[in-house]
């Protein structure tokens, strides 16, 4: 699977691009693994447009840590 794309991002907020999010059963499986990602708090998914957006505590986690962990649970997904 193609690891997944940065979209935008703030200081505390990523969007990243998941190409995975294509059925019902996928995007829970990767909406509820990533509530899982430390130092995030809110996950918001649209599979119409294959994006997942993430609010996360910067004093906890980075952009970068966000986005690897989010590739991760992608990649877990059979």
């Amino acid at each position: 699977m193609p690891p997944v794309t940065l979209v935008a991002s703030a200081n505390d907020e990523v969007t990243v691009d998941v190409l995975e999010l294509f059925c019902q059963s996928c995007a829970e499986r990767i909406v509820a693994g990533c509530r899982q990602i430390e130092g995030v708090a809110s996950v918001e998914a649209d599979r119409r447009a294959k994006l997942i957006t993430l609010r996360f505590d910067p004093s906890l986690t980075t952009r970068e840590r966000v986005v690897a962990a989010v590739d991760d649970v992608v990649a877990s997904i059979p």
